[in-house]
């Protein structure tokens, strides 16, 4: 027993590194230009990235309706 006490010990002492950030993206559309109808979604992403990627992928993307739509994204850090 004493031979795994202090291993556990120290390895619960030892600090140990985490990431503590987090990547969210921003999603936001409007109708018209004064977006007269807005809407926004936040989307918590793996990294940097994918947060790009995707925000591009709804920017780009080809569903929207008659109406004008305008879309935007923006990736943000957080803790």
């Amino acid at each position: 027993m004493k031979r795994l006490l202090l291993p556990l010990l120290a390895a619960l002492a030892l600090p140990t590194a985490v990431n503590a950030e987090s990547h969210w993206l921003i999603l936001t559309y409007g109708q018209g230009k004064s977006y007269t109808t807005a809407a926004l979604e936040k989307i918590e992403m793996e990294n940097a990235e994918a947060c790009g990627k995707e925000g591009k992928r709804w920017k780009d993307s080809s569903t929207q309706e008659s109406l004008e739509l305008h879309r935007s994204f923006h990736c943000v850090v957080g803790k």
